[in-house]
């Protein structure tokens, strides 16, 4: 196995990493403070093709591999802002290129590439978890037309223009999978859902009354739109557990520059073994997580399952990330506490990851289930 990256994907890891100290990381205090990204960031993202990378070159994508992405996305997410969701945001392009008629890749998937609009998921409902069988919204087929009735919730950027996946019941307790155009009539949404971190990730409920799209925005086959999270949650795993990467690297990255600058009588306390001893172990723990993030990513673009292996480094490169930023913030001290270092924030970024695409507790009975399958 070659631990090596091509020259070619160093060069998307380059492009990412410029494009995140020119554009995001000046802005990342602002975006914070203000919970909103500047409205130009997508438009920006995809000038550069940071949102098309693993889509088809007939559809305007760079058609590379998902490791590349997986590698420019770690880069996108250092200064640890909600612009990486925006670049995340191109995974949907691959799930209509996976599922979606060639009608429907034509008409969503350049756009989507171009940062022109902004695309949705819309599968979590306010009383339901993962379970497709209890979702309550509805999809009546009429008249050749979709009506879709019920109310899902944290929806990231679901009142933002652009098409979103809706996952509805058609037939019975059969889901199916449906391209809704936001912001048409029947479609409303609530004020973006004040968040802990990641200030700027917007989040909303959004409700369906009586909203109406032709039949032929169809996702996939009828009644078998559960086959479309599985895919999102392989992916999706596997992008947070990289998010999670990036969030230690940088909270690993805080730490150390601040231990060399903080001064006892004896000198910088990075010169403490006590402290060496536990920067160690934060660089272990970050780095074992970016492997298993590559690993499973290398998977994936074989085209082989790794709904295992995005479990295992969503679940430690997740809980890594949280022990990582919160040892760096008890390193700094009562400054930790204070909103004058970046570690403050940084720490709170690194709580969601444990809770979003599937709990901690969820990656491990998905892992559980797999060690003991017959």
């Amino acid at each position: 196995m070659d631990f090596e990256l091509t020259d070619e994907q160093r060069m998307f890891q380059k492009l990412a990493k410029d494009f995140a100290d020119r554009e995001i990381e000046p802005i990342a205090e602002q975006i914070e403070r203000e919970a909103k990204i500047p409205t130009d960031m997508q438009l920006k993202l995809g000038r550069v093709g940071l949102l098309g990378i693993t889509a088809k070159e007939k559809y305007g994508g760079l058609e590379q591999g998902f490791l590349t992405g997986i590698l420019a996305l770690e880069q996108i997410h250092y200064p640890c802002t909600p612009c990486t969701w925006l670049a995340a945001s191109g995974g949907m392009a691959e799930v209509i290129e996976a599922f979606g008629t060639e009608e429907q890749k034509q008409e969503y998937i350049p756009p989507m590439i171009e940062g022109k609009v902004c695309p949705s998921t819309a599968f979590t409902e306010p009383a339901t978890g993962l379970d497709p069988k209890m979702l309550t919204t509805t999809a009546i087929l009429k008249d050749g037309y979709w009506v879709i009735n019920g109310t899902k919730s944290f929806c990231t950027f679901g009142h933002l223009d652009g098409p979103s996946v809706v996952y509805c019941k058609t037939d019975g307790d059969n889901i199916s999978a449906i391209i809704v155009p936001k912001n048409i009539p029947g479609y409303t949404c609530s004020k973006p859902w004040a968040l802990m971190g990641v200030r700027g990730l917007e989040a909303v409920d959004v409700y369906f009354r009586d909203v109406r799209v032709p039949e032929n925005n169809l996702l996939g086959q009828r009644g078998q739109g559960h086959a479309i999270p599985s895919a999102i949650m392989e992916a999706g795993g596997v992008m947070h557990a990289i998010i999670s990467v990036a969030c230690g690297q940088r909270a690993m990255d805080e730490v150390i520059k601040y231990a060399k600058q903080r001064k006892t009588r004896k000198g910088p306390i990075s010169d403490m073994q006590g402290h060496r001893w536990l920067l160690a172990e934060m660089a272990s723990r970050v780095e074992a997580g970016r492997w298993l993030a590559y690993r499973a990513a290398f998977l994936r673009e074989q085209g082989k399952s790794a709904r295992t292996e995005s479990a295992m480094a969503k679940l430690y490169a997740g809980e890594g990330a949280e022990w990582v930023a919160s040892q760096a913030l008890r390193l700094h001290g009562a400054y930790g506490y204070t909103k004058e270092y970046k570690i403050e924030r940084i720490h709170r970024a690194t709580l969601m990851l444990e809770i979003v695409e599937g709990t901690n507790e969820v990656q491990k009975s998905v892992i559980g289930a797999a060690l003991v399958k017959d």
